[in-house]
């Protein structure tokens, strides 16, 4: 009988041979064949394929940060072969709450900094933020068995991306990982969407906050609108043009945040005075004049659920979760269900 390997347990081994490899990879004393005793291979590496590839373990290494032997072992037993095991493994995953978690949520409740309420983030050090907001990411990643819902974490970190070192993001990236991203990490794209284009570190990190309609001295912020379209929804070759960007600048001008010096640090404002009010047209689409706060809504409504946003998403969680290169058919059935579902991304997973 093979000894039991702990969570724990397996995660130092892995660390040590982490570290042991890195450190011998920087001595430059041999060949790494040589210290394997391996001979160099000819030609390029190729993956298995086809009844070469282990179903459970391409499942577990796209869907999770990395199985341990006894989840391996687990996920095997679910179902009567490797197709139903999987099956019920992705059904399982889908639905996060109903999976208890309580050692990390133990583990992740003595950080306290990153539950504070916004307004008491800037109460903490910088680096003090950092490294609790890094400890409870990391231990999420090795230790939730709610793997998917942590891969969607960080797929959306990475797709609403915001430089943490720039100015006040260094506090509030805190509220935007547990209001924006974890909140909505597994629901309504659209829902997404608009919690990031009002979250206080997207507005300091994409200079939404300065956003200002035209004047004597000034013109509307384009930094967040070209975010917006390029990265965020219809993606490059989207179908959108310069003029799109400006017209959606002026769009979402009026809004932003309260710095750290004034009172109620970190709230969101609307300052209708200082929107552009006049009609608009993007994408093809009109919105009228005296719109207001709501122009928000309406830009956010258009990109959103366009085809182009449903192609590019798709295409990313494809190869997120698939391969490198995936199929056109994988990517439009995956466009197809986003749109057909309002923009559901469990149903699109």
């Amino acid at each position: 009988m093979k000894p039991e390997i702990s969570d724990d347990l397996s995660r130092r081994i892995f660390l040590r041979g982490a570290m042991g490899v890195s450190l011998f990879a920087t001595s430059g004393c041999e060949k790494i064949e040589d210290f394997l005793g391996m001979e160099p291979q000819e030609g390029p590496v190729v993956p298995p394929s086809g009844e070469g590839v282990d179903l459970v373990s391409h499942v577990l290494n796209r869907l999770t940060f990395g199985p341990d032997p006894s989840e391996y072992a687990r996920v095997k037993g679910l179902g009567v072969d490797d197709e139903s095991a999987v099956a019920f493994f992705l059904e399982e995953q889908l639905s996060p709450n109903e999976i208890e978690d309580k050692r990390t949520q133990r583990a992740v409740r003595r950080l306290e900094a990153i539950h504070a309420p916004l307004g008491e983030l800037y109460e903490y050090k910088e680096d003090h933020l950092l490294e609790q907001l890094t400890r409870a990411t990391l231990i999420r990643a090795t230790r939730s068995r709610r793997q998917l819902f942590e891969v969607m974490v960080h797929f959306w970190s990475d797709h609403f991306n915001i430089d943490i070192s720039k100015k006040e993001c260094r506090w509030l990236k805190v509220a935007d990982d547990r209001e924006v991203v974890r909140k909505h990490a597994m629901g309504n794209f659209s829902a997404l969407l608009k919690a990031s284009a009002l979250s206080p570190a997207m507005l300091w990190y994409l200079d939404g906050r300065e956003n200002r309609k035209s004047g004597e001295s000034e013109k509307p912020n384009e930094n967040y609108a070209r975010e917006l379209l390029e990265l965020h929804t219809l993606g490059v070759g989207g179908g959108y043009t310069q003029k799109d960007v400006m017209e959606v600048a002026r769009c979402l001008s009026g809004w932003t945040v309260r710095g750290k010096d004034r009172f109620f640090k970190g709230k969101v404002e609307f300052h209708a005075d200082a929107h552009d009010d006049g009609a608009k047209v993007v994408l093809g689409n009109e919105i009228a004049s005296g719109g207001g706060k709501k122009d928000l809504d309406d830009i956010l409504e258009i990109v959103g659920m366009h085809p182009s946003t449903a192609r590019f998403l798709g295409r990313k969680l494809c190869i997120r979760f698939i391969s490198d290169d995936p199929s056109e058919a994988s990517i439009k059935k995956v466009a197809g269900t986003f749109l057909s579902s309002n923009g559901n991304i469990k149903e699109a997973l």
